[in-house]
């Protein structure tokens, strides 16, 4: 069974995430170890997040990484 990432929902988590937190751009970015830029297409998902962001990312806002993938059609 192949599965695919959904980079929309992880990009939409992460944003609520951020702001139901208070938390700017610069500061999620800071906490996860990735530069703001990055960070930000991150969220707004011009960019997939590398498997080291990803896993840091899911372990900030709380979710088991598996909630982002689903079967490939």
């Amino acid at each position: 069974m192949q599965y695919q990432f959904n980079a929309l929902k992880f990009s939409v988590a992460v944003k609520i995430w951020r702001n139901m937190n208070g938390l700017t751009i610069r500061d999620m970015a800071e906490l996860n170890g990735i530069a703001p830029s990055s960070y930000g297409f991150i969220e707004t998902g011009d960019r997939t997040p590398t498997i080291a962001e990803f896993t840091n990312l899911c372990n900030t806002i709380g979710f088991e990484p598996r909630e982002f993938f689903g079967h490939a059609k």
